[in-house]
């Protein structure tokens, strides 16, 4: 007699494989743009390194999830242990992909206010409560959880778990909004720029995963009654979480080529031996000298000719906030 098909885990089957389509349709029509901008500079930035580490590991593990998930619903009995390893696989993916996600949003913050020593020793603090708040979750949750005879979890109450992570973006948030309202008036258009494309991602991201996880509490306090809701969990936030740091790292790349495009042509031989007009009106203060000094005053800065390849290699691997913040 074949074994039964639990409903649950056939709907976890069906969701997993959707999701798994959007990654790899996302990373298909992605991949020219991570060759082209990120991996030329995987050794020269902490994103670019986030972006490799996450992109391929997150598509590693969600074709584990496939597989268990189809063994799920054949209804083959797994042990208690078998059980367990995969909670604790599910715990130890989204927390990383948490972490690598909050990494890049605070990499961005930590800019915003110029590498300062007082938001470096904020966000140090708050990114230590985060994990410290979800290794005590992982291990509640771990021990809390009951399964099926064929690992389908049936999760007890969890309306702690979320809390931290709530908080962590909120702050992000509104430290970025706080940032782009208070900026200066004399930074130039590029840094505002750059500050609209940094709140867009991270108010978007704060959104989808404080969506998901007011989800997951309604769940737990019976307002929507419903087992399957409470599994899908994992799965949605594992996809989210995988799209918004590809995602950020890309937008930003992007935002450099444009500028470095619009500053003259770094990437075009043709326009390597141009006069380049710098206009000292276009320069604006900023508070930071180690990323952007502060010309001499009285000096005269008429033109300057690009006339080696090594300097404008160097120019194309600078960060385009340090650059501009």
């Amino acid at each position: 007699m074949s074994p039964s098909i639990d409903p649950v885990a056939r709907n976890i089957a069906i969701i997993t494989t959707i999701l798994t389509a959007l990654m790899v349709l996302e990373y298909i029509y992605s991949f020219k743009d991570e060759t082209r901008l990120v991996w030329p500079r995987f050794r020269k930035t902490i994103e670019a390194k986030i972006f490799i580490m996450t992109r391929y590991a997150g598509l590693a593990g969600q074709s584990f999830n496939i597989w268990f998930a189809f063994r799920l619903a054949s209804g083959v009995p797994n042990s208690p242990f078998a059980c367990k390893i995969w909670t604790s696989y599910q715990i130890a993916t989204i927390q990383c992909l948490l972490l690598s996600v909050e990494s890049l949003l605070m990499l961005r913050v930590y800019k915003m206010y110029n590498k300062g020593k007082y938001i470096s020793a904020v966000l140090f603090i708050l990114g230590s409560a985060q994990s410290s708040a979800m290794a005590v979750n992982a291990r509640w949750i771990i021990t809390e959880t009951r399964y099926s005879p064929t690992c389908v979890p049936h999760y007890h109450s969890r309306i702690y778990v979320g809390v931290s992570i709530i908080t962590t973006f909120v702050f992000i948030v509104v430290a970025m909004l706080w940032r782009f309202i208070k900026s200066p008036s004399g930074w130039s258009e590029v840094s505002r720029a750059w500050l609209k494309l940094a709140v867009r991602d991270g108010g978007c991201t704060a959104i989808a995963i404080t969506v998901i996880l007011i989800f997951m509490f309604l769940c737990t306090t019976g307002v929507i009654d419903t087992q399957m809701s409470g599994n899908i969990v994992f799965y949605v936030l594992l996809s989210c979480l995988w799209f918004a740091a590809g995602r950020i790292v890309l937008h930003q790349e992007k935002f450099r080529i444009i500028q470095e495009s619009q500053k003259g042509g770094i990437s075009d031989p043709s326009r390597w031996t141009e006069m380049i007009e710098v206009n000292l009106d276009d320069i604006s203060p900023f508070d930071d000298p180690d990323v952007c000094p502060t010309s001499p005053s009285g000096s005269e800065v008429e033109s300057t000719k690009v006339s080696t390849l090594s300097t404008l290699s160097a120019a194309g691997m600078k960060d385009i906030a340090d650059e501009h913040l």
